[in-house]
């Protein structure tokens, strides 16, 4: 019986070893912010919010922390917290297209000669809603090859998803 009992412990305390050395994940949602509510969108996602979690999709930051991303329908601004509650989401990647900008950027100077639109993000807390990070970038399909700012923004955000605790 006196066998028994280190067995047991020695169970334990291997079971809860591997329990810690599980990979941690945290939950990304993406959505893209209508300006209309009449806008449609194919997929209806919208094609910046697709080309943001094929560009985060499969990455995992430093400390081995999977994303596990949720791309949700284009929303209006006022549809898009009840849904991020209702999924849990750790953290939100909110993007906005605007088009045809005329003026800079974020202090940004736009492409010589090409028709462009610009893509704003912001990335915040699902529960706080505190914005930890935000961007923009200048997107023109008119341009060989297109000019989009979707692996700048990846850049931006996991650098960013990396320093969080």
């Amino acid at each position: 019986m006196n066998l028994r009992v280190p067995v047991a412990l020695g169970f334990i305390v291997m079971a809860g070893c591997s329990a810690w050395s599980q990979p941690r994940s945290l939950s990304l949602c993406i959505v893209h912010t209508k300006s209309h509510s009449s806008d449609q969108y194919e997929p209806s996602a919208g094609s910046d919010a697709i080309a943001m979690y094929q560009e985060l999709a499969g990455r995992r930051l430093q400390n081995g922390t999977t994303l596990q991303i949720t791309v949700l329908p284009a929303s209006m601004q006022q549809e898009i917290e009840p849904e991020i509650h209702r999924l849990n989401c750790s953290w939100v990647l909110q993007l906005w297209h605007r088009r045809n900008a005329d003026e800079d950027v974020f202090g940004q100077v736009p492409p010589r000669n090409a028709r462009f639109d610009s893509l704003l993000f912001t990335l915040w807390n699902g529960t706080t809603q505190e914005v930890i990070e935000n961007g923009a970038g200048f997107v023109s399909l008119a341009t060989k090859p297109p000019l989009t700012p979707f692996a700048l923004f990846r850049k931006q955000i996991l650098k960013k998803l990396n320093r969080l605790p």
